[in-house]
């Protein structure tokens, strides 16, 4: 499919009003099936994992079903979504297991340490940032060599009409809010080839991304230092 829409960036931080839209939203089916991979993929002992832009944190409780074992991490520049993501936790997750680390940071710029994650993720964050190749740049700066990124974001349409059939097909049931939401994040999404492009300039090596469904782009491999 050959893409000759041009990007409309839609802001970093969502609005309340979104913030509330997305959380409520059911995202079930696919952030359990992206949860499973990563944990399958990474299966290991004491793995620190890391979600960049976790937003309301239901892949992270997912992941922490399957890995009790791991540190996990969850970071977002939204003081609200991460009240909600540890309000969430605290329902989902047994007592008796390791809680969630929610860390309060910008996604181009986390402040956390270098080399320091096993397993980075993050679930349709990228389609928010201006400047993609900081955000590369930043998971090549906080992996250690051989981590197992798992990153996933929408994948732009080649047009308006397209987007609104991806959005209808994929969630017609859901309000207009969120329909209003996601049709506008589809817009902002970057194309395989863009982000393919942004990670060599960020030096990224060991990573591909490919087409996945009808609407995503998924980021997948070992980072290469």
């Amino acid at each position: 499919m050959t893409t000759t829409m041009q990007r409309t960036p839609e802001p970093e931080k969502m609005t309340e009003e979104e913030e509330t839209s997305y959380a409520g939203a059911d995202y079930s089916i696919p952030h359990e099936k992206l949860a499973r991979l990563i944990v399958e993929t990474a299966a290991g002992i004491g793995l620190r994992a890391l979600d960049i832009g976790c937003g309301p944190g239901d892949v992270l409780i997912r992941v922490r079903s399957h890995a009790p074992s791991w540190y996990l991490y969850g970071v977002d520049m939204s003081p609200t979504m991460l009240s909600m993501a540890s309000a969430s936790a605290v329902k989902r997750i047994p007592p008796q297991q390791r809680q969630i680390n929610w860390v309060l940071g910008n996604v181009r710029g986390s402040g956390l340490p270098d080399d320091e994650f096993h397993v980075i993720m993050s679930n349709t964050v990228l389609h928010h940032i201006e400047d993609a190749v900081q955000f590369w740049r930043e998971i090549r700066r906080i992996a250690r060599n051989g981590a197992h990124v798992f990153v996933r974001d929408f994948r732009r349409p080649p047009d308006e009409q397209a987007a609104r059939e991806v959005m209808e097909r994929n969630i017609g049931h859901e309000s207009d809010g969120v329909k209003s939401h996601y049709f506008t994040s589809l817009l902002s999404s970057y194309t395989v080839d863009e982000v393919a492009a942004d990670m060599e300039k960020a030096g990224l090596k060991g990573l591909r991304a490919v087409e996945y469904e009808d609407r995503y782009l998924t980021v997948q491999g070992q980072v290469q230092k």
